[in-house]
């Protein structure tokens, strides 16, 4: 798989071990500062490091070319890398597959797929974006990313080994990039692989996150820890009256994507005020000291080339993505069912694994993990050659004999083929109930399939103490974790069904409805799905959030009265799993998931200028008033 670059991923896998640095009546004391001091191997190369040719195993069938400039029309100049199968030239032309990335190339370049590519003829080139790596000019987040894509492709295409048919492929931060071309794609572009990349979508039907920077109006704090790394305004440039030979020679001994911060404390997270939570380290300037002030309808992210409603897909499209991809999956579930209404040729794949991780983890006995998911296996790399040779060797004629959706429900060892997404299922709801003490796994909160009259639950939202993130978010290997350690926690309030005595399967949307009421006029509800096994291992199945002054919508804020009753529905997640016989299902409620997202310090305020926090009060009802549930959209059953 495309790799996202392995220092983030270190630093992502400790989110859930990083502390506020001070105790309470909900936690226990702090463990220890992180700090990350994994060093690669002094006897194997660290993989950027290692020839891509040699990486793909086509050192004998193409050659790889460094350096490459790759001009813009303003003058700006792109670094670029390009491995083009031998013979190539103009009376051999070839259909070109392109990258756009912050990322190294030779890290790009060891998606496995890639050799299956190039050995059926097609050339593969990593080009820089805008102010990365050693390309020219400043990096800002999809800004002008229309403009400079066009310009790529149009590039391409007047190259000699171009035969003028150019598609597309990236996961996350280079899948967004294909994204603002589908509205007006250049004459070139002729299919794009987007996998994981629903952080090129701003404001669609169902769902407005501006570029996956928000959940349910709560800023996702871990894209922090991602431009503290790779969002830099700024990097070292190269003198432009180089060769091609000195310029490629100095990318090998001036490498800029080795940075000191991997082995800094990681605690620095909990800095407040969240605006200057980069700042505390000396990070250089990044896109995120701006957008972290922002709120979800600021006209400020109209800077941002995000696809919108209103655009179309004028190009095919085969969203790929995956169920542990939690901060991603739902926008790219949103994405293909709004692209399939207005726009032809859109297909889906979901695998089970984490972020950008399809077609590198699945075997017979998949994990993701803790958790065991079953056969997972899927032909990632034989799907993507078939999807490219019909649209660009082909022309899109024939029959490209793919099922729209193809999915992959969790521990299910089936993968399942429908026309659309979601697929047909039934609403099942199930309500919570407790006598009033449903705080933590030892509490009295029950899932039941019928409304029970109960006392209401309570429980303090401390932003000085927040409920720890554990597994989850968008970039962490071990995404799937034992939750029974978080759910020890008396601000966690915890509701359960009894064992399922038959499988379950749910395939779509989840939603959950709360009956809340807070002393304070802003807080946040944290709910998190569970898949309860018989031998008590608790594994997150997937998450979401709400900023309650956005629980009418994010184009206007509206405060809580203390004291008042108010109806939140809470959505955004995207399941595909089987719930097998014996297992519960158990639904979480708390009032923060630190440091996946910012921490609501509940003032009411603007918050990311803020340092002095308030405990709010919650309190959740579930009576005949006030139904509180978890309603799952249950499939016909399958072979178990």
């Amino acid at each position: 798989m495309i790799l996202v670059r392995q220092s983030i991923l270190f630093l992502l896998a400790a989110m859930s071990a990083i502390t506020c640095g001070c105790t309470s009546k909900h936690s226990s004391p702090p463990s220890p500062p992180v700090t990350a001091t994994a060093k690669p191997s002094e006897k194997e190369p660290a993989a950027y490091l290692r020839n891509p040719l040699d990486t793909l195993h086509v050192r004998e069938v193409a050659h790889l070319e460094e350096g490459v400039l790759v001009p813009l029309k303003d003058g700006t100049q792109l670094m670029a890398s390009m491995i083009v199968p031998n013979g190539a030239s103009s009376e051999s032309k070839r259909p070109i597959i392109l990258i756009q990335s912050p990322y190294p190339n030779q890290m790009e370049f060891g998606n496995p797929v890639f050799t299956r590519l190039i050995q059926e003829g097609y050339g593969i080139i990593v080009v820089n974006n805008r102010g990365t790596q050693w390309s020219e000019g400043e990096y800002h987040w999809l800004e002008g990313a229309t403009a400079d894509s066009t310009d790529v492709v149009n590039w391409i295409t007047s190259q000699t080994w171009s035969n003028g048919s150019v598609g597309t492929i990236g996961c996350s931060s280079s899948g967004e990039a294909s994204i603002p071309m589908l509205n007006h794609p250049p004459k070139g572009l002729k299919a794009v692989v987007a996998m994981g990349a629903a952080t090129g979508a701003g404001v669609i039907p169902g769902f407005a996150d501006q570029g996956v920077f928000y959940t349910g109006g709560v800023p996702m704090f871990a894209w922090a820890m991602w431009y503290h790394g790779d969002g830099y305004f700024n990097h070292p440039k190269l003198p432009r009256n180089l060769s091609q030979t000195e310029r490629t020679a100095l990318i090998h001994t001036f490498d800029p994507t080795s940075p000191g911060w991997p082995n800094q404390d990681l605690s620095w997270a909990t800095h407040l005020p969240s605006q200057d939570v980069l700042n505390s380290i000396g990070s250089p300037q990044t896109g995120f000291n701006t957008y972290i002030r922002r709120s979800p309808n600021d006209p400020g992210w109209r800077k941002q080339d995000f696809l919108n409603q209103g655009d179309q897909a004028r190009v095919p499209v085969l969203h790929v993505d995956s169920w542990y991809d939690s901060i991603e999956i739902y926008g790219t579930t949103r994405m293909f069912e709004y692209l399939s209404g207005n726009s032809q040729d859109q297909y889906l794949i979901i695998g089970g694994g984490p972020h950008c991780s399809m077609g590198s983890i699945e075997k017979e006995q998949t994990r993701v993990g803790d958790r065991p998911i079953g056969d997972a296996r899927f032909d990632y790399a034989g799907t993507y050659v078939k999807w490219f040779d019909h649209w660009l060797k082909n022309n899109g004629q024939g029959d490209l004999q793919m099922p729209r959706v193809q999915y992959y429900p969790l521990e299910s060892n089936k993968w399942v083929s429908t026309d659309s997404w979601p697929p047909r299922s039934t609403p099942t709801q199930f309500f919570l109930t407790s006598d009033g003490h449903a705080n933590s796994s030892g509490g009295s909160g029950r899932l039941t399939d019928h409304a029970v009259t109960g006392n209401p639950d309570q429980f303090d939202s401390d932003p000085m103490s927040p409920v720890p993130s554990h597994g989850g978010g968008c970039c962490l290997p071990q995404a799937a974790l034992d939750q029974t350690d978080i759910e020890k926690r008396n601000d966690v309030l915890v509701y359960t069904t009894e064992p399922l005595a038959s499988p379950l399967d749910i395939a779509g949307p989840v939603k959950a409805t709360v009956y809340l009421s807070t002393n304070v006029p802003d807080t946040d509800i944290a709910i998190k799905l569970v898949d309860v096994y018989p031998d008590g291992k608790a594994y997150n199945v997937a998450d979401s959030i709400q900023r309650l002054r956005y629980r009418n919508g994010i184009d206007r804020e509206s405060f809580l009265k203390p004291g008042e009753t108010y109806k939140i529905e809470l959505g955004q997640l995207a399941v595909a799993t089987r719930i097998g016989a014996g297992h519960r299902i158990r639904i979480e409620v708390a009032g923060s998931n630190f440091p996946l997202y910012e921490r609501n310090l509940n003032t009411g305020g603007r918050n990311f200028d803020e340092s002095t926090p308030v405990v709010a009060h919650n309190v959740i009802y579930h009576d005949a008033q006030h139904p509180s549930t978890l309603e799952l959209p249950v499939t016909p059953a399958t072979d178990h």
